[in-house]
């Protein structure tokens, strides 16, 4: 299948290059978007493919929108030069830097580092967590019910034990696999129900991407092991940009209501939204809404905005944000008050100028690697920023060998570090807490309830 795949993706690239005046690398780009998504399908159900969303929303964000904003959304629109969202930087200058970033990602990603037995045979994952919890019938339930607890203590916290109490909310989303992969007899109505209170705090705090790549890392951990034909991955997966395509296409006029005029949230404005978007679904391909969607997606415009500032107006960091996001990912606030912050405030500041409030806007890997290092450079780190997630995910693996549960834990660990829409600070920031509050969480099960997670 993998070869069908490849061979594809030659002959459409032939095609593309036959049919259009697109220079070769734009052509190229198009075609590694379809590769990698077609390939993402053809593993999915046989290996745990977090790592591959990263690689989807890289060419996506970084390599298939630009090309889309090159040749619709240029200088000359009147929506992209009102809200100077074209492209600042020739095509061939971004494409020669970007093409080659994400090859070097996609290389650290998949760079094989052990020969683990168990992923031939993936099913036997999810046999050993069910093996574990066939004793263990109401440990999902524990894990949400104190998931709940800290999501209410979360909203009157203070600030200091805001981010302890975040945490031990995700509890909730852990114990749902739990749930899944034990012999409950009330999973039919706590895997819906915490699905529901999911989508609810999105539609309280209008932030719906937590929830998308939350879903979507379940998504590959449910489906490990089924046999399930390619067509219905497909299907699955149109269904899946549908609804990111609906989520977008609402998210704006939502937000104006529950931020700026309700200050609450609004279900049955979003029911009304979502309800106009299906009864006319030439709304989402409105060419206003298409724009605004397309500007949030494309990536590339922040990493070349930020090439066309650097070195000419702001020097090269030469490693320092990089040093200082590992530093500040692992150093507690408290020994280290001023440490940078996420969200993109410190990058921003460093390489636009620019000070933003009360939004936030990221350079992503690739922006952060061409800031620090130049062209060659960031293509160097970026195969290295893939391997250190390829190491995690490994460790964790071959680590389930002894401690199957912890597979379970994978959709809540990695849920942010696929993005690359942020900075190394906010990616490896979540994926080391995460490590941390794993660990911490499965040390006082055994230690103060002695029970083995």
């Amino acid at each position: 299948m993998r070869n069908a795949i490849l061979i594809f993706a030659a002959v459409f690239f032939i095609i593309l290059n036959q049919m259009n005046d697109f220079p070769i690398l734009e052509n190229l780009a198009i075609c590694m978007f379809v590769y990698f998504l077609l390939d993402f399908l053809a593993k999915l159900g046989d290996k745990i493919v977090i790592t591959d969303l990263s690689i989807i929303l890289a060419s996506l964000t970084c390599l298939l929108l630009p090309v889309i904003f090159y040749h619709t959304y240029t200088r000359e629109n009147a929506l992209a030069r009102k809200w100077v969202k074209y492209m600042f930087i020739p095509e061939d200058e971004y494409f020669d830097y970007a093409v080659p970033c994400v090859l070097a990602m996609v290389a650290g990603y998949r760079l094989p580092l052990r020969k683990l037995k168990i992923n031939k045979a993936p099913h036997q994952y999810m046999e050993n967590v069910k093996r574990i919890l066939q004793e263990k019938p109401t440990l999902g339930l524990t894990l949400i019910g104190i998931g709940l607890v800290a999501g209410i203590l979360d909203s009157i916290s203070p600030e200091s034990l805001k981010q302890i109490f975040y945490s031990l909310d995700h509890l909730t989303y852990v114990g749902v696999f739990y749930v899944i992969y034990s012999p409950s007899k009330y999973k039919k109505i706590i895997v819906p129900s915490v699905i529901a209170l999911m989508f609810g705090q999105s539609l309280i705090t209008g932030m719906f991407g937590e929830m998308v790549n939350m879903m979507a890392c379940s998504v590959i951990l449910i489906l490990l092991g089924k046999k399930i034909p390619y067509y219905k991955k497909l299907l699955l997966v149109v269904a899946g940009l549908f609804v990111i395509l609906m989520i977008q296409s609402v998210k704006v006029d939502y937000r104006k209501r529950v931020w700026l005029e309700t200050g609450k949230a609004d279900p049955a404005y979003y029911a009304q939204l979502v309800g106009d978007r299906l009864a006319d679904p030439s709304i989402l391909l409105d060419p206003d809404r298409m724009f605004f969607m397309g500007v949030r997606l494309n990536q590339g415009w922040l990493v070349a905005y930020t090439m066309y500032n650097v070195p000419q107006k702001f020097d090269f960091a030469n490693g320092e944000t990089i040093w200082q996001s590992v530093a500040a990912a692992i150093v507690p606030r408290f020994i280290w008050p001023d440490k940078p912050e996420a969200g993109g405030k410190a990058n921003l500041k460093r390489f636009w100028g620019y000070n933003i409030s009360g939004f936030s806007m990221n350079l992503g890997p690739l922006g952060e690697a061409y800031a620090n290092f130049g062209k060659f450079g960031g293509v160097i780190y970026l195969f290295f920023y893939g391997l250190f997630f390829n190491m995690v995910l490994s460790s964790l693996l071959k680590l389930a060998e002894k401690r199957p549960t912890i597979i379970l834990w994978i959709p809540f660990l990695f849920f942010y570090a696929i993005g690359v829409e942020t900075d190394l600070l906010s990616t490896m920031g979540a994926l080391i807490k995460g490590l941390m509050f794993t660990y911490i969480i499965f040390w006082a099960f055994r230690s103060w309830l002695s029970i083995e997670l």
